[in-house]
């Protein structure tokens, strides 16, 4: 819900403000499998799959428990040994873990700096290589999507593809109508930036705007194909259950997923003027993270505490894509108005010294 008791909680990315209780889920016969997901799974997985991939206009879809167990299959599938695996330093942890498993088989794996790829790649043996360049698809800690027409260039180069861990923007950002502002229909990074999915591994997981830990990877029916094939976790691990399958179909097919984005919009841009005005400028572009800089970590830490005392819960951010501290607040479309006047005047007071100095 949006208020902790006497307060006011925004730390939770459930960005669309969906909560599924067991009442509301399609029941099911079949709990789990018990078997790995390369044996079997069950029938929602592939409706699932197939939901998002057509809103994507992607060929091929396929499902995972998690974005890691996800990144680890196709990082264990498609790159060769030989191959270059260029990677942002700024990628979300459960990426970069994820590109160990490529280490051991003698794919070169090599960082550059955020957002900025290199123009020509250069391989370290004679034989042909591919490129795959591994990205967030938006930045929470600069509020800036990835350059994916440019890494779609470099990749295609060589016959790879750009992997686009788009956790955070799936269900937030997506294809828009052309009119004034808003994030759009919710299917991804890529599709708000008006490119297709030509080249582009996606995966996306729903554990933060629709609500449910389950993960959709969508490509080309070839690609997406090896990964079911040969991912190392579907061959040793359970599918998702029926549960985290049930709320994924339910949140995607919401007759109210329109209203709630046009709420969110809302509230965000509502909460950006009113952090600009408290003389505490927001980072990047609209998105339902409102942060902003803070001089130091423990003066961030001492805000976040102070605003606490105050029944206001926020987030200390330390992002990996730039020196300093943030100070957050995670928007939801379940927010009321209140409870984001409760935040903005509890940081004012907490703020007061500062401003006034």
């Amino acid at each position: 819900m949006s208020r902790l008791p006497g307060g006011a909680d925004f730390t939770s990315a459930l960005f669309l403000g969906q909560h599924h209780s067991s009442a509301t889920l399609a029941p099911w016969a079949e709990f789990t499998t018990g078997v790995p997901a390369a044996l079997r799974e069950l029938p929602a997985a592939a409706e699932l799959a197939s939901l998002v991939a057509a809103q994507q206009q992607a060929d091929g879809g396929l499902v995972a428990r998690s974005a890691l167990h996800g990144m680890m299959d196709v990082l264990q599938s498609l790159p060769r040994p030989g191959d270059v695996l260029l990677v942002d330093e700024g990628a979300y942890p459960l990426s970069q873990w994820a590109c160990r498993a490529s280490l051991s088989r003698g794919v070169r794996v090599v960082t550059y700096p955020h957002f900025r790829p290199p123009a020509v790649v250069r391989p370290n043996r004679t034989e042909p290589s591919r490129t795959w360049v591994l990205t967030d698809g938006w930045c929470q800690g600069c509020g800036r999507p990835a350059p994916l027409a440019e890494l779609q260039a470099i990749a295609g180069q060589s016959g790879g593809q750009v992997i686009v861990d788009d956790s955070l923007a799936f269900g937030v950002l997506g294809r828009t109508s052309g009119g004034p502002g808003g994030f759009g229909d919710g299917t991804g990074t890529a599709r708000w930036l008006g490119l297709s999915h030509d080249r582009l591994l996606w995966l996306g997981s729903l554990a933060k705007a629709y609500g449910t830990p389950v993960t959709v990877i969508t490509g080309d029916s070839t690609t997406v194909g090896t990964v079911a094939r040969n991912g190392g976790n579907r061959m040793h691990s359970s599918p998702p259950s029926a549960a985290d399958l049930a709320a994924g179909i339910g949140a995607l097919r919401s007759s109210g997923l329109p209203r709630l984005r046009r709420r969110l919009w809302r509230l965000t841009l509502w909460l950006r003027t009113a952090f600009a005005d408290l003389g505490l400028p927001p980072m990047g572009l609209p998105f339902p993270i409102v942060g902003t800089r803070v001089g130091s970590l423990p003066l961030a830490r001492r805000w976040r505490t102070a605003l606490a005392t105050q029944g206001v819960q926020v987030l200390v951010q330390l992002p990996r894509c730039r020196p300093g501290a943030l100070l957050s607040a995670v928007v939801r479309a379940d927010h009321t108005q209140a409870d984001l006047d409760r935040l903005v005047q509890a940081l004012a007071a907490v703020t007061r010294d500062r401003r006034a100095a």
